[in-house]
């Protein structure tokens, strides 16, 4: 029998000429019972930032408790303000959830940007994710201020323009990514887990550099239609791998009967 096979293909290349490296890295996208630890740390973290388990098949780079706790405090400072200033590093990755919120809101049309999309198989199923980069630090600069002024302010894109509900400023949460969120995410995102990696307001996902600038942001719900259909192909698999193997078995004992009845017979 075939093994199910997930693999991403990233249309990413063509957006780094000129670059020395991806800025962040690839997950492979294999098969790890319990999923896959790399960096140093010793999670001597504040509790709702500390590292969680991993589930199957999950690659976390950690970075340095040091790293992660200064740059949660400069996020929370950040958020705590209208007017922020949150550093965001040269290559800032607007993936599937994220893209797919400022497309529909229509700040796409505030800064320049280089759009591409990547595909993710599943056997003979195939999910396609746009993203996009910004082009210029102040595109860049634009589209967090995008995604900041939601964070701070829920219903912003959703009610009346500049009425008391839009301009009104919620609550905001920061903690690490949860066993759970992990699972949801993990056969569709073309990265690794890389630290910092907060999730904002039970939300967004913000990824940070090893330098505490803003480097990916995303939006967890947008995946669970995707993690709901990856389950059902998984389960599929599951049942058809245990189908095949309980044919092995009754045609491994059936040959056995039949050699052993052959040799009496003699």
């Amino acid at each position: 029998m075939k093994t199910l096979k997930i693999l991403a293909i990233i249309g990413a290349t063509s957006l780094f000429v000129g670059c020395a490296s991806m800025p962040r890295e690839l997950s492979d996208h294999k098969e790890i019972p319990g999923g896959e630890y790399t960096g140093e740390a010793q999670n001597n973290r504040p509790e709702e930032i500390k590292y969680q388990k991993l589930p199957d098949n999950m690659q976390y780079v950690r970075a340095s408790d040091s790293l992660v706790i200064a740059t949660y405090n400069k996020l929370k400072e950040d958020l705590s303000v209208e007017e922020g200033n949150l550093p965001i590093a040269d290559y800032l990755f607007l993936m599937p959830g994220t893209w797919e919120k400022i497309s529909s809101t229509g700040q796409n049309e505030n800064f320049n940007k280089r759009k591409n999309t990547y595909t993710v198989e599943a056997g003979p199923e195939k999910f396609k994710f746009k993203y996009a980069i910004p082009k210029t630090d102040k595109s860049a600069r634009h589209a967090w201020e995008g995604v900041r002024k939601e964070i701070r302010h829920p219903a912003f894109y959703t009610a009346p323009e500049g009425s008391e509900e839009a301009n009104a400023v919620g609550e905001i949460s920061i903690r690490a990514i949860s066993t759970e969120e992990m699972a949801t995410i993990v056969w569709f995102s073309p990265f690794k887990m890389v630290e910092p990696l907060f999730i904002v307001n039970n939300t967004y996902m913000l990824g940070f550099n090893k330098k505490g600038q803003l480097e990916v942001i995303d939006e967890l719900p947008y995946y669970l239609p995707y993690a709901e259909k990856m389950k059902a192909i998984i389960a599929d698999y599951e049942r058809q791998k245990q189908e095949y193997e309980r044919q092995k078995q009754e045609y491994e004992q059936k040959k056995k009967e039949y050699e052993e009845a052959k040799r009496n017979s003699k």
